[in-house]
């Protein structure tokens, strides 16, 4: 819901509406924040399903384009391919950190 529905007038409605640009902003940062883990998130899926599709011999290594072999092997440097069930929260973490710093070569 746009924070300017909830813009309250001021001095019984004698005055302007107080400015709800904070809360906005606020609100617009938490949204790039969940933004960032739901990509960091896509990003290690399309990792798994890849590396898993090669293992199965279903794909072929080579018939990757540059850019996402490239972005394949930035990822698996620190995701290893994930055989069972354990705890992904830092990894998850580490990747957000990693999308905000810009420190993957995006091609």
């Amino acid at each position: 819901m746009p924070a300017s529905v909830f813009s309250r007038s001021t001095e019984c409605h004698n005055q302007d509406k107080v400015s709800m640009g904070t809360i906005a902003a606020r609100d617009c940062m938490r949204v790039l924040q969940l933004t960032e883990q739901v990509a960091a998130a896509a990003l290690l899926t399309m990792s798994q399903g890849i590396q898993l599709r090669v293992l199965q011999q279903e794909l072929d290594p080579q018939s990757l384009t540059s850019s996402l072999a490239k972005t394949l092997e930035q990822v698996s440097t620190d995701f290893e391919l994930l055989t069972e069930d354990r705890p992904l929260e830092s990894v998850l973490r580490q990747t957000v950190e990693k999308i905000q710093f810009g420190q993957w070569e995006v091609c």
